[in-house]
């Protein structure tokens, strides 16, 4: 019995596909290898994927390939991580968190001065930013797949003036040794 092939391409379009995917993709990192404070990023189908996804949430989130690499770049402690993990997490269709400080301490089993202060480093890095009491913006560039649809919506309320002072800058540079 012959295996089944999946629907919709044939085997050539799916070799000339992934031939295609290999070049580009090698062209990429040969740009990234010259250029290393420039980030390259690719989008092929920024759309939500058609398959049903089972998330805890019951959302779909998806954030930029380069942003997700380099998170460690920013430095966070596990707190400030945890914070931001807990905010994505739990966002409305406009990426804004709503809660308090207050709630998110008792979760994590801390102070809510740590709170606080992971807050604080999350607005200076433009992951989240407050923008009223107990509401808080996750930047959709975090939050949203790159190039979604709820991304661009999220981006087009938000306006581009403040989206352009919001852009998280992933700090390539290295730490000099002491």
């Amino acid at each position: 019995m012959a295996a089944k092939r999946p629907s919709g391409r044939s085997g050539a379009e799916e070799a000339f596909a992934r031939g295609l995917a290999d070049l580009i993709g090698s062209g990429l990192e040969q740009l990234q290898a010259q250029n290393p404070s420039v980030g390259f990023t690719l989008v092929a189908n920024s759309d939500k994927p058609k398959k049903a996804v089972h998330t805890h949430g019951g959302s779909w989130v998806a954030t930029d390939r380069e942003l997700l690499a380099n998170v460690w770049r920013f430095e966070f402690s596990q707190r400030e991580r945890a914070v931001l993990d807990i905010m994505t997490a739990e966002i409305n269709e406009e990426g804004q968190w709503h809660g308090k400080q207050s709630e998110l301490a008792r979760t994590l089993g801390c102070s809510q001065g740590s709170v606080s202060k992971a807050i604080s480093k999350l607005e200076s890095t433009n992951f989240a930013w407050k923008l009223v009491r107990c509401l808080y913006q996750v930047n959709p560039d975090w939050a949203f797949g790159w190039g979604s649809k709820a991304h661009l919506r999220s981006i087009q309320k938000i306006g581009k003036a403040v989206m352009d002072m919001k852009r998280i800058k992933i700090p390539y540079e290295t730490r000099k040794a002491a």
